[in-house]
């Protein structure tokens, strides 16, 4: 007889593992499936690799700007090795760590790959030997992958997302495909480790899902950083590359207006699929939509007892969701009234200097008529200055007769952090005064949050009148 447990996880990843974790909580027998590694892409592959590689790069930054704080100068020439070392033991440390939580709350973790059996619960396949897994109830998580692009072969040299952080050698002459946030993130992480770096973007400007007006400024502070940006290019033809070892040998890749790049190491960060093949949900009747699993806003998919969360529902492609989402679903499924509010959300790109967002854009608010828009800039701000952090900016937009929070945009240091105050405002539903009336510390950068809701109400104190009405 197969062993019995309340709830199982197809997937070990964001949703996975936090969901698996809160079910425990909730005196639930538990068991999570996961073929490769405990915390997914976001903690293997994507979130903290990239973050951890991009504070090597910040660190670098800092040692190049070692004059203009009083030192003398620093040469800061990277070791790529010992980067990507130091992210493999970060990723280890943090590997482990869910590892240890799963034995602390008696999780029982089978390594393989699973897929829905026709009797209930998850078939196994480790090593051609096969387990089943009965559950009373199932969540699936098994998150996604990186797309790619049929114009690019594959080769030593073209990187999908997911790779680009295991590379070896330091690209001279970097081409980023796709201004979203992912390639947005390794355009910039890779100027600061000293390559030369142009990313390509097929809409007309980057970050396309972001305020217009705040991604320009964003685009305008990584020209200035010597990142070259094309936008509205559509890529047509790849070819060269012919070394297969090493950066030696360039690529010869033309755009539909004539102009022919010439990159030794290409990164795809073109969007992300689900991974919903092969795990027997079309033989179990579960309803699909463009290749993502459609779930209620319980995640309860249209067969009883199947659940999904995470990347294969794709509401919110955001390893934070993700956490909420099977947290979210695990609940639901023991027996609480668990339902996801995706209202408020907040969306960083960790860039240098980072973005951060939650709500709508200034266009996108033109729906919530009238509304106000407010902006600050780090340069006027105590903080900034001392530190010699003046490129950045906040933008808040609000209702102009609620004072209600629609929308908040920062770009600049320590722009994830920030936002979490506004979102949290906007979760509790409070007038930007509120936060306008909270006495911020100085100096810091939050102060250039209550400089914005001050400016909001025509009583901005370090920067002339700005507030506009649309």
């Amino acid at each position: 007889m197969p062993e019995a447990f309340d709830i199982a996880f197809l997937g070990g990843g964001p949703a996975g593992y936090q969901g698996a974790i809160r079910a425990a909580q909730l005196g639930a027998k538990v068991a999570v499936v996961e073929e490769k590694f405990l915390g997914g892409v976001c903690l293997n592959w994507g979130c903290i690799p990239t973050k951890t590689v991009r504070a090597s790069a910040e660190a670098g930054r800092i040692l190049r700007r070692a004059k203009e704080f009083g030192f003398q100068p620093v040469e800061a020439r990277p070791d790529l090795a010992a980067i990507i070392a130091r992210k493999d033991r970060v990723v280890n440390a943090l590997r482990g760590s869910i590892g240890r939580l799963f034995q602390a709350h008696q999780i029982t973790l089978l390594e393989g790959r699973g897929r829905l059996a026709a009797t209930g619960g998850i078939e196994v396949d480790h090593d051609h030997q096969q387990a089943l897994v009965h559950a009373n109830k199932v969540i699936v998580a098994t998150g996604s992958r990186p797309a790619s692009l049929p114009m690019f072969p594959k080769h030593p040299r073209i990187f999908l997302a997911d790779e680009a952080l295991n590379l070896n050698f330091l690209p001279k002459q970097l081409l980023v495909v796709g201004g979203g946030s992912v390639g947005v993130e390794m355009a910039a992480i890779f100027r600061e480790l000293g390559a030369e770096v142009t990313l390509v973007e097929a809409l007309e400007r980057l970050l396309p899902n972001e305020d217009a007006e705040m991604a320009d400024y964003l685009q305008s502070v990584l020209k200035r950083r010597k990142v070259k940006i094309l936008c509205s290019a559509q890529i047509t033809a790849v070819s060269g590359g012919d070394a297969l070892v090493g950066p030696a040998s360039p690529f010869k890749v033309m755009l539909a207006d004539g102009t022919e790049l010439n990159p030794d190491t290409i990164i795809l960060a073109v969007g992300r699929k689900p991974n919903t093949e092969g795990l027997g949900l079309a033989e179990a009747g579960v309803e699909l939509s463009s290749g993502r699993i459609v779930v209620d806003e319980h995640l309860q998919t249209n067969r009883p007892g199947l659940y999904a969360a995470g990347d294969v529902v794709g509401r919110c492609s955001l390893a934070h969701v993700a956490f909420a989402e099977g947290i979210c679903a695990a609940e639901h499924a023991l027996g609480r009234n668990s339902a996801m509010d995706y209202r408020v959300v907040p969306r960083c790109v960790f860039t240098i200097p980072e973005y951060a967002a939650v709500g709508v854009s200034e266009a996108e608010a033109q729906n919530h008529q009238p509304v106000k828009v407010a902006q600050f800039p780090f340069k006027s701000l105590g903080m900034g200055q001392a530190t010699g952090e003046l490129e950045g900016l906040v933008k808040i937009i609000a209702h102009a007769q609620t004072d209600r929070i629609l929308g908040a945009h920062i770009v600049g240091p320590h722009a994830a952090e920030m936002i979490a105050e506004i979102a949290l405002a906007m979760r509790a539903d409070l007038p930007s005064r509120v936060i306008m009336e909270t006495i911020h510390s100085h100096p810091t950068f939050s102060e250039a949050v209550l400089e914005v809701t001050q400016a909001l109400h025509g009583q901005a104190i370090h920067q002339p009148p700005v507030t506009r009405a649309t």
